[in-house]
């Protein structure tokens, strides 16, 4: 499964793909409250699987993120979503760390609709932290096509 990236900061923006992979930036509303991702993680696929156990999860742990509210007062959250949903049996997942003081909703499924990654969000240093993507299937999902998905990280008002 290969996956494509977009990250914006209270609204979409668009990059081009990269050739593989997720494709990871970062934008800026102000000076003051930013929003960046390290780079590009690698394509994700499930190849092995042991008999009698579900196929052999694929995670990818490289990429971090950079933070920053502009006003301790005014928190703000980061949500994820896929450009498409996944096919059936297959599973996209992401987690954040979160910064001191904010929220992690852990390991999040993803699909076509926005979903909360992490929340109240009020630092106003810029703090960097882990990513991690899993990808999951069951054996029911049987051999799936290459794909790709785009994931949307989007930062808004929290809650």
């Amino acid at each position: 499964m290969q996956l494509k990236y977009r990250g914006g900061v209270g609204i979409r923006v668009r990059q081009a793909a990269l050739a593989s992979g997720l494709l990871c930036f970062g934008a800026a509303v102000s000076s003051a409250q930013t929003f960046t991702v390290s780079g590009s993680p690698g394509a994700l696929a499930i190849t092995t699987a042991i008999a009698g156990q579900p196929p052999t999860a694929d995670v990818d742990a490289a990429t971090t993120y950079t933070v920053k509210a502009q006003n301790k007062n005014s928190p703000i959250k980061i949500t994820a979503r896929l450009s498409a949903a996944m096919p059936p049996g297959v599973t996209l997942t992401l987690s954040m760390a979160a910064p001191t003081g904010a929220t992690s909703n852990g390991p999040v499924t993803l699909d076509a609709t926005a979903r909360e990654i992490v929340g109240n969000i009020t630092n106003t240093s810029g703090l960097t932290r882990s990513m991690t993507y899993t990808l999951s299937a069951t054996a029911a999902a049987g051999v799936v096509a290459p794909q790709s998905r785009t994931v949307t990280l989007t930062v808004a008002a929290w809650p």
